[in-house]
């Protein structure tokens, strides 16, 4: 059966880090594993295969049929079950409130009620403010999954709350550094800092004043999106970031797609481009990689399309500086994922 991947730029990829810790945390609780794949459609030799990459939505589908099934969000991974809509129900109480701090912390509030004292915490250190998730038994998520998917989500809520992407100055891991470290670059853009005392994300405190944006309508359509949502980075349509990813998008093939001509482009300096982006939590080159990135796995999806065909459609005039830029980004050479992917398809339903 041939790849179907989902179109360029709609909801990208993610490492087969969080599949596998999926299915592997169905079967060390007694869920039949096997029988989620085939509802969704996985084949099962996907999993195990670390330098894989799969649609984001596959990981999302696979995280809500555990949720459905279990009617606990943590899907056991917490001392205490967290009941299927707590996270809804959280975002009703806090779309109302007028400022993200007040949101944050009434949604402290609420999950410190129905989990435990201290569950989520929100204190300020100077310029920062610190949004920290309390782990009583780290036993229970050995693969850090809970712990990831609790940062993700509140940075990915209290971003799109207020219609605008908040860099993180730094995230706190309370566990070493994993193997999949190198996908945190994307997860949580920034400072990482692992064998901390706390498990946390620290952001500038001026965004606790910025307003909340969204409305009951909005919110009903975000959480009909999740768990999806918690795998993308929130992006304002009027952001910066997001403009450049468009405008990367239709430009890879231009060998000459420099932070300069982008600049440009943009009606701003080099300088200017960097800053601004910085202060959305990202850089040009990052951008660039992710973009480049996420259509060279979906190219390299049909069997078809040479590899330095592939190449040249993301800007590279030489096949071996793309084939070090690929192993770079995800661990193998083109070749080696185009074998891997051949033995693993993987089907977007």
């Amino acid at each position: 059966m041939g790849a179907i991947m989902p179109q360029q730029g709609e909801n990208g990829t993610a490492a087969n880090h969080f599949l596998t810790a999926l299915y592997r945390q169905s079967k060390r609780i007694g869920v039949d594993a096997d029988a989620i794949l085939q509802q969704l459609n996985i084949p099962l030799n996907i999993i195990d295969k670390p330098n894989v990459r799969v649609p984001s939505e596959l990981v999302a589908q696979y995280q809500k049929a555990m949720w459905d099934l279990l009617g606990d969000e943590s899907m056991r991974q917490c001392r205490y079950p967290i009941k299927s809509g707590t996270f809804n129900l959280m975002g009703k109480l806090t779309v109302h409130q007028p400022t993200l701090e007040k949101a944050l912390r009434l949604g402290a509030r609420f999950y410190n009620l129905v989990v435990h004292d201290d569950f989520i915490t929100l204190r300020q250190e100077g310029d920062n403010a610190i949004l920290a998730v309390s782990i009583l038994e780290p036993e229970l998520d050995p693969e850090y999954l809970f712990s990831e998917i609790c940062l993700l989500a509140w940075h990915r809520f209290a971003s799109w709350l207020i219609a605008d992407a908040i860099p993180l100055t730094e995230t706190r891991f309370f566990y070493p550094a994993p193997r999949h470290v190198s996908e945190y670059a994307y997860l949580y853009p920034g400072v990482h800092k692992f064998e901390c005392n706390e498990l946390a994300i620290v952001f500038p405190t001026r965004y606790l004043a910025n307003p909340v944006k969204q409305t009951d309508a909005s919110l009903k359509s975000f959480m009909e999106r999740c768990p999806l949502e918690l795998f993308r980075h929130f992006e304002a349509d009027y952001s910066l970031s997001t403009e450049l990813k468009r405008m990367l998008a239709r430009d890879l093939a231009n060998c000459d797609a420099s932070i300069d001509t982008f600049a440009e482009l943009l009606h701003m300096n080099r300088r200017t481009l960097m800053r601004k982006l910085k202060d959305e939590g990202t850089s040009f080159q990052k951008i660039k990689d992710i973009v480049r990135r996420d259509k060279a796995i979906y190219l390299l999806a049909n069997q078809s399309v040479p590899i330095n065909k592939i190449a040249e459609s993301i800007g590279y005039s030489d096949p071996a500086v793309f084939t070090r830029a690929f192993r770079g980004w995800s661990g193998i050479s083109p070749r080696e994922y185009r074998e891997k992917h051949r033995a693993s398809p993987v089907t977007n339903t």
